[in-house]
């Protein structure tokens, strides 16, 4: 189904020799510039689209902070369609190709300066049918890619941007479709990976939560973890790295997308895996068809398009529900069907929030600024970011008025 192919300057330092008419004085330590200091501001991407939303441009740029105003896409550069760029707490931001394989097939590292200047520190190249679509670090000697095109994650050198090994994770694919390495995580020494085991037409075909797990310090597959009990597949969205999360006990949580609500009988949800275990955890799921959405008027959401954990049991996302507009089903890419949720982990609730717009799909960027909840949205009103505190539940918005469909934000400030 064509409607699931889916999305420092370098800085030269130069050392200040100051001289000093008593010897006996330390040695005075030079004054950070702007140009030396770590990016603190924030990192956004909008994407232009073709009418039917399937195809189009994307834009990334960065600003010094969250501060009200409208931003064309002048100050950008060009990202690939259909994936969203990772960044990184290392103060990496890499950049995929096209999905679909429409431009040069290089991952690209880039590094920001203070005030916000681009430079690019390297290219990685990979297959032109690969659809890279997630990268997680270990240090800055080893990273990982997920390729889902090849069924492979490589392991690469971030610092150089050169290839270290594969690790091919075909033999885990199913008979009926392809193994799709998705989002993925690291625990202490070991590699989670989601697998969306998806076919031609992009869709599941059974009811199975699948992951596979490697050793950081071998590169191999040592275990295929699988549930079948639980009722849900496709085991995190490739394009959304915070699909696949760990919270404040080292429990890890997967967002299984299903079928994106196309085939009613293989279901979306969040499982996860506890800390010192391998395997899913069999007593515990939010499975969407079964739960209610407060206050949503058409119950139950079919997918949650993105998310993001804030902490104390606390998800928010973006849930999906096509019933909310007349032609929802049909018009996938560009219908106004997602709407901001707050998830309760512990509680096992899915809750609206209110005051907040329905966005297209397109336009559902979520993350953290300082203290408040960022949610990019396009939806009929204005295309933008606005801000949710979470104590005071407070909604502003948009603070950014942007040109295209928020569709990415990380903030680099704490």
């Amino acid at each position: 189904m064509r409607n699931c192919k889916l999305i420092f300057s370098a800085i030269t330092m130069m050392a200040c020799i100051c001289s000093c008419s008593n010897s006996d004085d330390p040695t005075p330590v030079p004054t950070p510039t702007p140009e030396t200091e770590a990016f603190k501001g924030i990192v956004f991407a909008t994407g232009i689209t073709n009418p039917e939303g399937n195809s189009g441009s994307v834009y990334m740029q960065a600003v010094t902070d969250l501060t009200p105003g409208s931003y064309d896409n002048s100050n950008s550069i060009p990202i690939g369609f259909g994936s969203s760029p990772i960044a990184t707490e290392s103060g990496n931001v890499y950049v995929f190709p096209d999905y679909m394989g429409n431009t040069k097939a290089e991952i690209v590292r880039y590094r920001i300066s203070n005030t916000g200047k681009w430079e690019k520190k390297g290219a990685l190249s990979i297959p032109a049918s690969a659809s890279a679509c997630n990268i997680v670090e270990l240090n800055n000697e080893k990273a990982y890619v997920s390729l889902q095109g090849l069924g492979i994650v490589m392991a690469f050198n971030p610092t150089t941007m050169t290839k270290l090994s594969d690790i091919d994770l075909n033999s885990l694919k199913q008979e009926d479709t392809n193994v799709s390495p998705a989002s993925m995580i690291i625990r202490g020494e070991k590699l989670f990976i989601g697998l969306n085991q998806m076919n031609s037409q992009y869709m599941p075909a059974r009811n199975n939560i699948e992951l596979a797990m490697i050793d950081t310090k071998t590169d191999k597959v040592e275990k295929h973890i699988i549930n079948t009990t639980l009722g849900m597949c496709f085991a995190t969205r490739p394009i959304d790295p915070n699909s696949i999360f760990m919270d404040e006990n080292k429990d890890i949580y997967i967002n299984c997308i299903g079928s994106f609500g196309f085939l009613p009988q293989l279901h979306g949800g969040i499982v996860r895996i506890k800390n010192e275990s391998t395997e899913i955890d069999p007593d515990y799921c939010i499975r969407l068809d079964q739960t209610e959405v407060k206050e949503l008027p058409t119950k139950y959401a079919d997918f949650l398009g993105t998310i993001y954990y804030n902490g104390n049991g606390q998800l928010y996302a973006y849930a999906n529900s096509y019933k909310l507009d007349p032609e929802g089903i049909e018009n996938p890419y560009v219908s106004i069907t997602n709407i901001p949720v707050v998830i309760d982990l512990k509680q096992k609730t899915i809750s609206i929030i209110k005051g907040m717009e329905i966005s297209n799909p397109q336009g559902i960027a979520i993350s953290k600024h300082k203290e408040l909840i960022v949610f990019g949205s396009a939806n009929k009103k204005a295309n933008g970011f606005y801000t949710y505190n979470p104590e005071t539940k407070e909604v502003a918005g948009p603070i950014m008025h942007v040109k295209g469909n928020p569709n990415f934000f990380y903030s680099f400030a704490k």
